[in-house]
C-alpha cells in the first residue's frame, strides 16, 4: 500500500522542480531474530536519497507480511492492533504532508520526524484524560441545551462503560478505542447489560443506540483537541427496522371520547396524546407547548423542535383546538416515563386487542414475542400515528415532511406504517380520483 504526495518545491530553490515523498509500512526480511520475527516499521522517503524508518513498536513474522498489499495479514495474531497502529501512523503521515504542500514546506525527513514527536507528546498528554471524567463534563456541559431524556441516556452510556470496565480484556481508555473494543462492548451489550426492568442483553436497536451516542462523544472531544484524532469507523451503529405500532383515525376517535372524569391524570395524559397524535410533535415538544407556540390568528403552532432545532407549522386541526383551549394553550407537563406507564392503560380501555408478532434481534439471536395492540403504545406512537394517517388520507408526502420536520425522504419513510392491503387501497383510490 503506497501513499504518493506530489510536492512544488516553493520554500527550497533545488534543481529539482518536483518532489516525490511517499510512505508505506516496510519489513526487512534479511533481518529476521532468533523468535523468527522481523521489525515492522513505516517507511517513509523524501526523495530516492532521503529516507528514515519510522519503528511501530511491533514485530511480526515474515509468513504475516503481504509484500504486494504492504500491510500485514489477518493471520497474523495481533492483526487488530497492528493494523490500527499502522493505520494510525500512515493517517497521521497524510496529514502532516498535506499540512506541508499547504503551507508550501519541503517535506524533509527532519521536518516529518519532527511533527510526527509533536503528535506523540500530545498523544501522552491526552493519554492521562480520564474517559468517565470527561464524560461527567460533557453530561454537564450538555444538559442545559438537551432533553431531560438526553441526558438520561448519556447517563445511560456512562453506566454501561462502567460496568463493562470489569469485563474488559483491556482498561477502558480513549487510547483504547479500537476494534477490539467495539467487538467487546458489543458483545457485552447484547449479552451482558442490564436494561432498566432487570432482564439481560439489549436489542439491536438499543445497541446502536448506545454505539451513537458513544461515537458523539468522542467526536466532541476531538474536535476540542482534549484526545487526539481516533479512527471510529469501524464502529457500526447496527440498527434494524422497528415493528412500532400506530393507531388509525378511528382508533382515535375512540380514545378520544373516553369518559375519563374519574381519573384526572388520565384524562390529561390522553389529551396530551391525541394532540400528539394530529401534530405529529415529538414528546420532548409536547412537554414544553405553551401559549407563546399557538398562532390564534392562522390556527398554526409556531415550535422550534428541540431534537434537531428545525423550526415548524403546523396546522391546528381535528381534536386539537379544542384540547389546547381546555387547558388555555398550556398543555399539562407529564415526566415522559409516567406518560408511557399510562398511556398502554387507554390501549386497555378500548380494547386494543389485536394480536401482533414482533422478531427483533440480539446479537446473531433472533426473538419473537406475540403482544396485545394495547402493550406496544408509547409516546413515539404520537409522531407515528400522525404521518401514517396523513400519508394514508392522501397528503403529499414531500409537504408532510415540512410540517413533521423530517429532513429525508428516507427518515421519513420510516415513520409510515403502511401494509400490503393499505397500499393497494390507497393507489385504487389515488387513481379513481384521477379518473374522475
Amino acid at each position: 500500500m503506497l501513499f504518493p504526495i506530489v510536492f512544488v518545491d516553493l520554500q527550497h530553490k533545488c534543481n529539482t522542480a518536483i518532489i516525490m515523498a511517499n510512505y508505506f509500512p516496510y519489513i526487512k526480511p534479511g533481518y529476521v531474530t532468533q523468535e523468527g520475527t522481523t521489525v515492522l516499521y513505516v517507511r517513509y522517503n523524501h526523495d530516492r536519497t532521503r529516507r528514515t524508518f519510522i519503528s511501530t513498536g511491533y514485530n511480526i513474522k515474515p509468513e504475516h507480511w503481504d509484500a504486494k498489499k504492504k500491510w500485514v495479514k489477518r493471520a497474523c495474531p495481533q492483526f487488530e492492533e497492528i493494523d490500527s497502529v499502522l493505520t494510525k501512523i500512515t493517517s497521521k503521515l497524510g496529514d502532516i504532508l498535506t499540512y506541508a504542500k499547504e503551507n508550501s514546506i519541503e517535506p524533509t525527513v527532519d521536518f516529518v520526524l519532527l511533527e510526527l514527536e509533536k503528535n506523540r507528546e500530545y498523544e501522552q498528554r491526552s493519554s492521562r484524560v480520564n474517559m468517565f471524567d470527561t464524560l461527567e463534563l460533557y453530561i454537564e456541559e450538555k444538559a442545559p441545551s438537551v432533553s431531560l431524556d438526553r441526558v438520561k441516556d448519556y447517563k445511560t452510556l456512562r453506566k454501561h462503560l462502567m460496568n463493562f470496565k470489569e469485563c474488559s480484556s483491556q482498561p477502558v481508555t480513549f487510547r483504547n478505542l479500537n476494534l477490539k473494543f467495539y467487538n467487546e462492548f458489543m458483545d457485552y451489550l447484547f449479552y451482558k447489560a442490564e436494561k432498566p426492568d432487570g432482564t439481560i442483553g439489549l436489542l439491536t436497536n438499543s445497541a446502536g443506540k448506545v454505539i451513537r451516542l458513544l461515537k458523539g462523544f468522542v467526536n466532541y472531544q476531538m474536535a476540542k483537541e482534549i484526545i487526539p484524532t481516533i479512527d471510529m469507523r469501524s464502529f457500526k451503529v447496527v440498527e434494524e427496522e422497528t415493528d412500532a405500532v400506530y393507531l388509525n383515525e378511528t382508533e382515535l376517535a375512540v380514545i378520544y371520547a373516553l369518559d375519563l372524569s374519574d381519573d384526572k391524570e388520565l384524562e390529561e395524559i390522553r389529551d396530551v396524546f391525541i394532540v400528539g397524535c394530529f401534530t405529529g410533535l415529538r414528546y420532548s415538544d409536547l412537554s414544553t407547548l405553551s401559549p407563546e407556540h399557538v398562532d390564534l390568528v392562522n390556527g398554526n403552532i409556531n415550535i422550534k423542535q428541540r431534537k434537531v432545532h428545525k423550526a415548524v407549522v403546523i396546522p391546528m386541526i381535528d381534536y386539537v383546538p379544542d384540547i389546547l383551549q381546555k387547558y388555555n394553550y398550556d398543555l399539562p407537563k407529564i415526566p415522559s416515563y409516567k406518560f408511557n406507564e399510562r398511556i398502554k392503560e387507554l390501549g386497555q380501555r378500548t380494547q386494543l386487542k389485536q394480536k401482533i408478532e414482533i422478531v427483533r434481534k440480539k446479537g446473531k439471536n433472533r426473538i419473537k414475542e406475540v403482544f396485545e395492540k394495547w402493550e406496544m403504545i408509547s409516546s413515539h406512537t404520537c409522531r407515528r400515528s400522525f404521518c401514517t394517517n396523513m400519508y394514508l388520507s392522501g397528503f403529499p408526502a414531500e409537504e408532510l415532511m415540512r410540517i413533521s420536520g423530517h429532513k429525508s425522504p428516507a427518515a421519513f419513510m420510516r415513520y409510515i406504517k403502511v401494509d400490503n392491503q393499505q397500499a393497494a387501497r390507497r393507489l385504487k383510490e389515488l387513481r379513481n380520483k384521477i379518473k374522475n
